[in-house]
């Protein structure tokens, strides 16, 4: 299992925007944690773009550098929008799947149960974050035996999307079809829409 290099809400103050984090997700001690008193400075060209690929980026919390810019890059030469595919690969990982459930509040603690073997898909156990999900497959979350937790449906700050067919009953998600950019919401507005532009 790799080791989480930055906390959940720290990586906000790289981005230009502290007054919000990434996720949507409201937090008492959010404001304590982002609070940056660095000095705002005007942002060039580069900057502007880079603070939209952290920005989109971060969102997927367990996502690599490497392994981001090998898939803006395999998108950039796909003959569809570029932002399109590249939301459609990230959104069929079976972390952003787990999270856009509304079964987990952050990215962190879908990896955690993936890490841990709680996940399910097809009838086999899953441990990588990363395993991309096909349309038609069944994702199915085991409880904890030790502590009998219970997952609850999180709707107070996020909606279900279309392309997934959930009941919170038998913990289990169905992975309708492959999403886009039109129809993925991200809490922070940002032209994504450039972000190909960083990596030409």
């Amino acid at each position: 299992m790799t080791k989480r290099i930055l906390s959940k809400y720290s990586i906000c103050k790289k981005l230009r925007n502290p007054y919000n984090n990434l996720w949507g997700i409201k937090n008492k001690n959010f404001c304590k944690a982002v609070l940056s008193k660095k000095r705002k400075k005007r942002l060039t060209s580069y900057g502007k773009l880079l603070n939209i690929k952290q920005s989109f980026k971060f969102f997927y919390s367990n996502i690599s550098e490497k392994s981001f810019k090998q898939s803006v890059k395999s998108c950039i030469k796909s003959p569809s929008n570029t932002i399109d595919k590249l939301c459609s690969i990230l959104e069929s990982r079976i972390d952003s799947i787990i999270f856009r459930s509304c079964l987990v509040t952050s990215f962190q603690e879908a990896r955690q149960l993936i890490n841990h073997r709680y996940v399910i898909v097809n009838n086999s156990y899953v441990t990588s974050p990363s395993k991309r999900i096909n349309k038609g497959d069944v994702i199915r979350l085991k409880k904890d035996p030790c502590n009998g937790k219970e997952y609850q449906k999180i709707l107070n700050t996020r909606s279900l999307p279309s392309y997934l067919e959930i009941d919170f009953n038998n913990l289990t998600i169905v992975f309708l079809w492959d999403t886009n950019y039109k129809n993925t919401y991200y809490p922070i507005k940002l032209r994504y829409l450039k972000l190909a532009r960083y990596y030409k």
